[in-house]
């Protein structure tokens, strides 16, 4: 395979992992970390940038993040095929988290607002998710763009659980930084989450 066969079928994964859902990148973070050449069997520390989609934050120290999209291919002649990099995960405890995810915007025509509508509706498809509330929404900055975060508490699967999320909107990408966590963590967790949040940079793309 030629060099240039090979980039554009990577153009085409990426596009391809741009469909990919949030759903089912999240499955990926309880992978056993590796020593393979794979950037989903590392383990990340520090500054972190995307270059694809043009975005960086700082893992707030003494935590550590993960790969947070499709599992990459190991490959014998191009040591590793992956679909794209789509963020990271931070994990502060069991089945809590914060996410940084970035993805194509699918509809194009949707506000900031609308998509995140779309978000809320989606914690509302969730398994076994009852009692869902918004308990406030309001506009923010996220670095130099206009940025909606929400807070949203539910019950799924006998767990309160609290969502802190924000949607941001530029040239075609929609970014997200996401905290689940519980009620009685929250106001510790948020500290954490306000620190990523400080650090997220808009950065130019590749």
């Amino acid at each position: 395979m030629s060099k240039t066969s090979f980039k554009l079928i990577v153009a085409i994964l990426l596009l391809i992992a741009g469909l990919t859902t949030h759903a089912n990148s999240q499955a990926n973070r309880a992978r056993p970390v590796s020593t393979g050449p794979c950037p989903d069997d590392k383990v990340y520390t520090g500054k972190y940038r995307n270059i694809v989609f043009g975005f960086s934050i700082v893992i707030p120290a003494g935590l550590k993040g993960y790969w947070n999209s499709a599992v990459c291919s190991p490959d014998g002649k191009y040591d590793c095929v992956c679909m794209g990099d789509h963020g990271r995960i931070i994990p502060l405890a069991d089945d809590v988290t914060i996410e940084a995810f970035v993805g194509y915007q699918m509809e194009s025509e949707w506000s900031v607002i609308d998509h995140e509508n779309g978000e809320i509706s989606s914690l509302k498809k969730e398994k076994n998710l009852e009692q869902l509330k918004v308990v406030s929404s309001r506009w923010v900055h996220l670095d130099r763009l206009n940025a909606r975060r929400f807070v949203a508490k539910f019950v799924k699967e006998k767990k309160r659980v609290t969502v802190d999320q924000i949607v941001a909107l530029h040239k075609g990408i929609e970014y997200q930084l996401i905290l689940r966590t519980s009620p009685d963590r929250y106001k510790k967790d948020k500290i954490q989450f306000d620190k990523v949040i400080a650090s997220w940079k808009l950065t130019p793309r590749t």
